[in-house]
């Protein structure tokens, strides 16, 4: 194998397929990349047997080949390099790394043990805008549930019904939801991707008004065509929560606000929700909601702080408790200048929602306040 390539591309291509080789395996070939040179055109691939990834790019193959070695250190030389162009080249014992100032030469592993992808046929696809699809993943995947018990909750419903695409992700005390409308006739699907796999193509989605990504499902598995780049991932198996059956139809409290105004609120009075001693929990922010507008406060083993905010209140009054990470997660995905909070109870589910639209919507349960 011989090939000359543009550095920044080999950069690139490496930071994608990095994310899903592995590090912690009991098969040390999956510690590598996979690299194929064929018809001026170079293959990267890595594979965790969970998630795999691809990405091609286009170079000048003198040699055709293909060989394995250590993701992690070729990564590390290509990313220091100084030079705009480096020469791979490999024989059967050793890949050898050669710019204009220097030469690396990396031990190699069987490339005909390393597991390929899987070639699948796609059930169900659909097609859009990768900056769509990257703000819906961003407004939702904070959502995601890290509790491992529960692993139908560690990954986003991805799903498709009456061509409206809708992302959710729940974690028990809090829900998040986005959708897209499409213009295009699209068969209905719904699959669980796994948080892991959405995290890492959130890195790759581009804000680039042309750039498409394709999804495609079938029962087993979901691919996604981003670019020069394929990930494939497996489906999280299971039936995912029937979630409009928490999502609260009716309010007795509305308020209107500036959605700076109460993330920067809730991020100062949040200071003071530290760990207490007792059962190693956050003390609460509470939310006092008057005709007159809202306040914030917090009393905690730290001290206490206590802020009003401007605000249009319809409805009842009512003091309600919030763990303060689970509100600022929101507020934070938010782009609209300001949004609606809606109120059933002091112990309902709350709901959060921009003003314009009703394609995004976040849910959180408040925590029950001691009475004093």
């Amino acid at each position: 194998m011989k090939i000359n390539c543009n550095t920044q591309d080999l950069i690139n291509a490496l930071n994608i397929v990095s994310k899903t080789s592995s590090s912690k395996t009991t098969m040390p070939i999956l510690e590598g990349v996979l690299i194929e040179a064929y018809e001026n055109k170079l293959k990267f691939t890595t594979n965790d047997l969970e998630i795999g990834s691809e990405h091609l790019l286009n170079c000048s193959v003198t040699e055709e080949g293909k060989v394995v070695v250590d993701t992690k250190m070729l990564n590390e030389i290509i990313r220091k390099l100084e030079a705009n162009q480096v020469t791979l080249e490999s024989d059967e014992s050793i890949f050898t790394i050669k710019s204009s100032n220097g030469v690396f030469k990396l031990t190699v592993m069987n490339a005909d043990e390393y597991p390929k992808l899987p070639i699948f046929s796609i059930d169900n696809s659909i097609t859009l805008k990768q900056k769509v699809f990257k703000e819906m993943v961003k407004k939702t995947l904070f959502a995601v549930s890290n509790d491992e018990n529960r692993p139908i909750y560690t990954g986003s419903l991805v799903k498709v019904e009456d061509n409206i695409l809708t992302v959710v992700a729940i974690d028990g005390f809090r829900l998040a939801l986005k959708k897209y409308i499409s213009n295009e006739s699209i068969s209905n699907f719904k699959s669980i991707i796994p948080g892991k796999v959405l995290s890492e193509i959130l890195k790759i989605l581009s804000d680039n008004e042309e750039d498409v990504v394709k999804i495609g499902v079938n029962k087993n598995q979901a691919l996604f065509e981003i670019g020069n780049s394929t990930i494939i991932s497996r489906i999280i198996e299971g039936e995912f929560l029937n979630y409009n059956g928490i999502i609260p139809n009716d309010k007795e409290t509305r308020i209107k606000v500036k959605t700076k105004s109460i993330l920067d609120s809730f991020e100062r009075v949040a200071l003071f929700a530290r760990e207490s001693t007792e059962n190693d929990k956050k003390s609460p922010v509470k939310m006092n909601i008057e005709l007159d507008g809202i306040t914030l406060s917090c009393i905690s083993q730290t001290g206490d702080a206590k802020e009003s905010i401007i605000a249009v209140v319809e409805g009842k009054e009512i003091e309600i408790g919030f763990n303060p990470r689970f509100v600022i997660d929101a507020l934070k995905v938010i782009d609209d200048q300001e949004i609606y909070i809606d109120f059933t109870s002091n112990i309902s589910p709350v709901v959060l929602r921009p003003i314009a639209g009703n394609e995004y919507m976040y849910v959180v349960l408040p925590i029950k306040l001691k009475q004093n």
